[in-house]
């Protein structure tokens, strides 16, 4: 596919932006009846739970072994690449590492194959240093049986007390190497999805069993952890009933140490559904709240459930195109508004709902674009990386701030309308996100008119940018010409996709604005799965901190470059120049995250690097060892 038919995608395959500022005064009866206004006040911030950006800002990977691998290690710079987008990974396969599984548990792994012999958990350890070195939290699935504990991976042993030994040996090396501090930071899950056959060969009542055992284990090392469970595929048929023999069965043995319940419902179960819907996701999590607080409201109170794997669709090995495209972005920020909806719902219980998509597996991605479960996919080889549609996602949450502030308009916005909404507010930034995804149905192709009004700003300088997700912004996917699979990608593309991959602005930021009686509107249109998020900073000329430079390498036909990141709450972008025969911009504007690929032509290079407040300034700039490019 030639530079040109993706040229020509970009003017005639998409609209164009889908959201327009200032429209004519003129506008049509039709789109009258089709505006929805929302307004939002900051005298007043919401007292209920603080937003929490944590609660949405983990990722899933299948085996902790391919943690280690090259691809993966280019999948984990990027993510750390954004501190604040993401914050932890789950993975399974800690107590049976030592073989890479792609999709379900297969080997016994190498960390003890007798009884007799030593524990050997090398290879977890390392993986969760890579982790962990990245400011990466562990979310640590207690999978699978080696050797030593049971014949098979997934088959419960006749008892648990090599199973025991085993946690407390973990416990001891982890704590060892990461400190205890560390670790108590950490999410410790018993087993994953109980009740499907490929991960366990027993019945529920084994994993009630097996469960007592990690607890005791725990209890008896003296370390602090968080631990939870069942970690159930919830199906329409049996998960609101295991969900409520668990919650039963911590109500009946009060000893046994339960920190937060997990559970997987998707928005697809069966293969012959298509449509994702999102509202199955949201009343599992609160017939799970409801059922805890009916069988024991004391011990409930406070408690964290967990929807880890809260994907679009089940078999996350295959295909499927709305992974590639704007539908999950939308997908995430609407179940994030919805799960911090149900925060407020339960707020006299103290409850926290959580809800993370199992969308790393980079290990399954074998062409470019093929629609498996991963943020990223690859461009030529394994290595050779690009941010999907849905990694924006988690740059729009970097941005969310921890107050909720007051909206006067709830009969507009989710759960009344298909516009989901939330405003946050913190010392030094605010964020307003929007999504439209339909609660039942397929979506439809209509321009909606939405007016934003936000009053009480504190500020009377201020910027404005405007980030937007949709089928012609933020969206490699578009660049690429949404073709599912690519196949060979045409080396004159790649940096055109490489560019598109970015959060983008609907236009430059708005600097040092003058804000009359401390209110602002703001006016746009648009479609299904489109995500915009509002951030607003006080204008303040304070500088960043200069980045300082980690990583420049050739990799085949591409300079690496990796950088240290700004953590400032006013950093909006980095600005980053190639320097050779010319002076060229190397990189979209803005580039939030500290990392790019380049392609330079043959040639001497060195790059000049610079973090942009929001406020336009400019930190020191640094420059790097030239790189020669062979021809």
């Amino acid at each position: 596919m030639g530079q040109t038919k993706i040229k020509r995608r970009h003017l005639l395959g998409a609209a164009g932006p889908l959201v327009v500022d200032r429209p004519s005064e003129s506008v049509r009866a039709d789109e009258r009846a089709r505006t929805t206004t929302v307004i939002a006040s900051l005298s007043q911030l919401n007292e209920n739970p603080s937003f929490r950006s944590e609660a949405f800002n983990m990722v899933g990977v299948f085996d902790v072994d391919w943690l280690l691998d090259e691809r993966f290690t280019r999948l984990l710079d990027n993510l750390a690449a954004s501190p604040g987008a993401f914050g932890a990974v789950r993975f399974f396969g800690a107590l049976n590492s030592g073989e890479k599984e792609s999709a379900f548990p297969a080997s016994s792994g190498i960390v003890w194959p007798q009884p007799d012999k030593p524990v050997d958990l090398s290879k977890t350890l390392d993986a969760l240093d890579a982790l962990v070195s990245r400011h990466l939290l562990p979310f640590v699935a207690l999978t699978f049986f080696p050797s030593a504990v049971s014949p098979s991976p997934v088959e419960p042993p006749a008892t648990f007390e090599n199973w025991q030994r085993l946690v407390q040996v973990f416990l001891d090396h982890t704590v060892r190497r990461f400190g205890a501090a560390e670790v108590a930071r950490w999410w410790l899950e018993v087993w994953n999805d109980p009740n499907m056959p490929p991960f366990w060969h027993g019945d529920f009542t084994g994993y009630l069993d097996l469960y007592r055992a990690t607890s005791e284990a725990v209890l008896y090392s003296g370390h602090t952890v968080k631990l939870g469970g069942p970690a159930v595929a919830y199906m329409p048929d049996e998960g609101p009933g295991l969900i409520q023999r668990f919650l039963s069965f911590l109500h009946h043995e009060p000893a046994v140490k339960c920190d937060f319940i997990s559970f997987h419902r998707k928005g697809v179960w069966v293969a012959t559904e298509e449509y994702p819907t999102l509202e199955r996701s949201v009343a599992a999590a609160r017939e799970t709240a409801r059922a805890a607080l009916l069988i024991n409201p004391q011990r409930f109170r406070g408690m964290t459930i967990i929807n880890n794997e809260a994907d679009m669709k089940v078999g996350f090995d295959t295909p499927f195109e709305p992974r590639m495209t704007e539908q999950f972005p939308a997908w995430l920020t609407a179940q994030m508004i919805a799960y911090d909806q149900l925060q407020a719902e339960f707020v006299a219980a103290g409850m926290r709902f959580w809800c993370a998509s199992d969308n790393a597996n980079q290990q399954l991605v074998r062409a470019p674009f093929d629609g498996r479960r991963s943020i990223m996919t690859r461009l030529g080889a394994p290595d050779d990386l690009v941010k999907l549609p849905v990694y924006n996602f988690y740059e729009l949450l970097r941005l969310l701030q921890p107050k909720h502030a007051t909206l006067q308009s709830q009969a507009n916005v989710y759960p009344n309308s298909e516009l989901y909404h939330l405003t946050t507010m913190g010392a030094d930034a605010v964020g307003a996100v929007f999504t439209l995804y339909p609660n039942s149905g397929e979506p439809d192709s209509a321009l909606r008119r939405i007016e934003y009004v936000l009053r009480d700003i504190p500020w009377p300088r201020i910027n404005i940018a405007r980030f937007c997700i949709n089928d012609f912004m933020s969206n490699a996917y578009t660049a690429a010409g949404r073709v599912m699979p690519m196949g060979v990608i045409d080396p004159d593309v790649v940096q055109s996709i490489r560019q598109a991959q970015e959060l983008a602005t609907l236009e430059p930021i708005r600097r040092d604005v003058a804000i009359a009686s401390g209110e602002i509107r703001s006016t746009f249109q648009a479609r299904h799965f489109f995500a915009l998020l509002v951030w607003i900073t006080p204008h303040v000329p304070r500088p960043l901190a200069a980045p300082q430079w980690l990583e420049i390498r050739l990799h085949e036909a591409d300079v690496v470059l990796r950088w240290t990141p700004n953590n400032e709450p006013w950093f909006y972008s980095y600005e980053l120049l190639r320097v050779g025969n010319e002076v060229t911009s190397a990189a979209p504007a803005p580039l939030r995250a500290a990392a790019w690929v380049d392609r330079p032509p043959p040639g001497r290079h060195h790059y000049q690097l610079w973090a942009v407040s929001a406020s336009g300034i400019r930190s020191a700039a640094v420059t790097s060892p030239p790189v020669l490019v062979a021809p």
